[in-house]
C-alpha cells in the first residue's frame, strides 16, 4: 500500500467532483479558480488551499451559485479583501466567493452614499473625502471592503461604521433578498448581527457629514500618518488579533507580558504594535495559531485577562 502524499490527500477531500467543476465553470463569467492557495487572496498571506475560490460580477451569476450550492449540498464562505481572517493551512471546503462588479459600484446624493458590499473602503473613504464628506474616518487605512467592514463592525475603539449605516441590502442563501434598517442591526464593538439577516451583503446605504474636500482630506491624511507610524502597515498581517478588553488594549497587555518581537517559525509578535502579528515571510497558519495562543495564555497567567479574537479563524487543520 503507498503512501499518498500530502497533495493527493488534500484533493481526496475536495467537496467538488469533477463534474461539478465543470458545471460550476460554465455557470460563471469568470472561470472558477479550483485548489486556489487562500494565502494569496489574505492579508496575512496565510491559508492552504480551498476547493473553489468564484469571482462573481452579477447578482444574477450569484443566483445561479446559489442554486448549484443548495443542489449539491456544497457550503459557501464570503471573502472580502482578505483582512481580520486566517485561514488555517488543510484550507476550506466548498466554495469561496467574492463579490465584485456591480457589487463593488458606489453612488452618491448628497450626503447619502450607497456602496456595493464589494467595495473597497479605501477607494469609498478616498471618494467621500473628494466630495467633501465626513463619518467615514474611522475606517481609514482599514485594508477590507464595506460588507467586511459592516460584518465586524470596523473603527476606531470609540467611532464604527455601523454608527454610519442607514440600511443593508442582503441576500439569504434561499436567493430571498432584504432591505434591513440600519436601526434594526445590533452593532457592538468589533461586532454585528447583520448576516443573521442574509449571507450576502450586497450593498449598504450610509449617512456621511457634509464638509469640505480640504477638511476631510487633512483628517485622513493625519489618520494615516498615525497608522503608520503605530501600526506594522509594510508587512503581512491580518489587522489587530484579539479585542480591546474593557478599559484596557490589547496591544498594551502584550507588551507589558515582554512578548513584543516573540517568534513562532516565520510568524511573531509585531515590535511596532504587539497586536498585531506579522508573517515574516513564509509563516504557516499553525505557526500564527500557535502564537496567537502563546500570547493569550501568557497575558491571562500574568494579569488575568482571556483575550477574545477580533480575527475570525477559519478553515481545516
Amino acid at each position: 500500500m503507498t503512501q499518498m502524499s500530502e497533495g493527493e490527500n488534500r484533493k481526496s477531500n475536495s467537496l467538488l467532483t469533477e463534474e461539478m467543476k465543470m458545471q460550476l465553470t460554465k455557470l460563471l463569467l469568470t472561470k472558477p479558480l479550483f485548489d486556489e492557495p487562500i494565502a494569496f487572496h489574505t492579508t496575512i498571506k496565510v491559508g492552504g488551499p480551498a476547493d473553489a475560490l468564484v469571482t462573481i460580477h452579477r447578482l444574477d451569476e450569484l443566483l445561479r451559485l446559489l442554486s448549484f450550492s443548495r443542489e449539491h449540498r456544497l457550503p459557501l464562505f464570503v471573502l472580502g479583501g482578505g483582512s481580520n481572517i486566517i485561514v488555517r493551512d488543510g484550507g476550506i471546503r466548498g466554495i469561496v466567493v467574492r463579490l465584485n462588479g456591480e457589487f463593488t459600484k458606489v453612488s452618491f446624493n448628497g450626503a447619502v452614499v450607497r456602496a456595493g458590499g464589494g467595495a473597497s473602503l479605501y477607494r469609498l473613504v478616498n471618494m467621500a473625502a473628494d466630495m467633501g464628506l465626513s463619518g467615514l474616518e474611522p475606517v481609514v487605512g482599514v485594508p477590507g471592503t464595506v460588507g467586511g467592514a459592516i460584518v465586524s463592525n470596523a473603527g476606531t475603539a470609540v467611532e464604527f461604521i455601523g454608527d454610519r449605516v442607514l440600511s443593508v441590502h442582503l441576500l439569504g442563501e434561499d436567493g430571498t433578498q432584504i432591505e434591513v434598517d440600519g436601526k434594526a442591526i445590533l452593532f457592538g464593538y468589533r461586532y454585528s448581527n447583520v448576516l443573521d439577516f442574509g449571507k450576502f451583503i450586497l450593498a449598504a446605504t450610509l449617512e456621511l457629514k457634509p464638509s469640505s474636500p480640504g477638511r476631510v482630506r487633512k483628517s485622513v491624511e493625519k489618520l494615516l500618518e498615525h497608522r503608520r507610524r503605530t501600526q506594522p502597515i509594510n508587512m503581512p498581517s491580518a489587522g489587530c488579533i484579539f479585542k480591546n478588553p474593557p478599559n484596557e488594549h490589547a496591544g498594551k497587555l502584550i507588551d507589558m507580558a515582554k512578548l513584543k518581537g516573540f517568534r513562532c517559525g516565520r510568524a511573531q509578535v509585531s515590535e511596532v504594535h504587539a497586536n498585531f502579528i506579522i508573517n515574516l515571510g513564509g509563516a504557516t497558519a499553525r505557526e500564527v495559531i500557535e502564537l496567537i495562543e502563546i500570547v493569550r495564555k501568557a497575558v491571562y497567567e500574568r494579569f488575568g485577562v482571556m483575550l477574545e479574537y477580533e480575527v475570525q479563524i477559519i478553515g481545516e487543520e
